[in-house]
């Protein structure tokens, strides 16, 4: 069982790492955006200091030694989160947020693996734990999985922070109100039909008691059969596609985004192999055609995690931080690039799931 003051642990290990300089905050600073096309809310973070040193984000891809089979003892806030023996909790060594932790595997399972109900279950535990009563501090759980996630350690791992204060994630809005349901051939998952990006999310039940590892793994199974059919229906156009996707949980919803790019820049000048058969208005108003790309105006520089799905995007050079502070729609523009066209309305036979 999670120590039921775990957030407390969490604070004063992180204080007494900041102390003794074994965490690194990141110098960032936040702005608050809209885009007017979408309504999507965004919270930029401009990094600047990550141009410089673009390795200080806590996750090395050239580090060929697993950094969480013996992490820091001054980063290890318990090496048994939830008593079981499963999973440790560290501190993320070089965070844009404070109290950035990592839920790690105690076994060595690959990034690339799907969730267990066990790792689903123990995240929901800790997002139970982390939240207060009033919902006035929030948590999110996010697991980026496959290379294009923007994941770039292969021990298999959840990450966790707080979410600000006063900022609503688009898909807050998308479950407002609606009821925990099961996807079926008459109900499919939500999607906002106004961003670009392919996504699904479910409504999770209110009381944290109502959540067990069976609901958990179905909502989750569930999505994730959808978000695969992107990679079966496009791996003949692009036969070097590796199946990438990105999870993002609270205690309210679960939200899958299936990934066909890490990094905008990889898709610069780049066509989309295949419209999905999707014409709707929001993808040609959103990418109309490859005058957008040809525009060096319209193309920014961003590496993008499951982060960037809830509307919270890390930008390091001054460049496309002005050119997204003009233009907060190529937020939108590059979470597409990054991802799929959005579904919106397709029925389950029109996407062979």
């Amino acid at each position: 069982m999670i120590d039921s003051n775990i957030s407390e642990l969490i604070h004063q290990k992180y204080e007494n790492a900041i102390a003794n300089g074994s965490l690194k905050l990141t110098k960032s600073s936040s702005k608050k955006l809209k885009d007017s096309l979408t309504g999507m809310p965004y919270l930029v973070h401009f990094a600047p200091v990550l141009a410089e040193k673009p390795k200080s984000n806590g996750e090395q891809s050239d580090n060929k030694e697993d950094p969480f089979e013996n992490p820091d003892e001054d980063l290890l806030i318990t090496p048994d989160l939830n008593g079981d023996g499963a999973y440790k909790l560290l501190l993320n060594k070089y965070p844009i947020v404070p109290e950035h932790t990592l839920l790690v595997t105690n076994n060595y399972q690959h990034q690339s693996s799907a969730l267990t109900p066990q790792d689903l279950m123990i995240a929901y535990k800790y997002l139970c734990k982390m939240d207060d009563e009033d919902e006035n501090i929030r948590h999110l759980v996010f697991y980026n999985s496959g290379p294009q996630s923007g994941s770039s350690q292969n021990h298999k791992h959840l990450q966790s922070f707080r979410i600000p204060s006063n900022f609503k994630m688009f898909q807050d809005k998308l479950c407002s109100g609606k009821e925990h349901f099961l996807p079926n051939i008459k109900d499919e998952p939500l999607q906002d039909d106004k961003v670009a990006f392919a996504h699904f999310v479910l409504p999770l039940p209110e009381d944290c008691n109502s959540v067990d590892e069976d609901l958990l793994a179905m909502c989750y199974f569930s999505l994730l059969q959808r978000t695969l059919t992107f990679f079966q229906d496009w791996l003949n156009e692009t036969p070097n596609m590796v199946r990438s996707y990105n999870v993002l949980l609270t205690k309210n919803w679960i939200c899958l985004v299936p990934r066909s790019h890490a990094k905008t820049t990889d898709v610069k000048h780049e066509p989309k192999a295949k419209d999905n058969d999707n014409d709707d208005k929001k993808t040609n108003d959103n990418n109309d055609d490859d005058n957008d790309d040809d525009d060096d105006s319209m193309n920014v520089d961003l590496s993008i995690n499951a982060t960037g799905y809830a509307g919270m995007v890390l930008v390091k050079d001054q460049e496309s931080y002005d050119k997204i502070l003009a233009n907060p729609d190529l937020i939108d523009k590059s979470l597409f690039e990054c991802g799929f066209p959005n579904t919106s309305g397709k029925r389950p036979t029109e996407y062979h799931y």
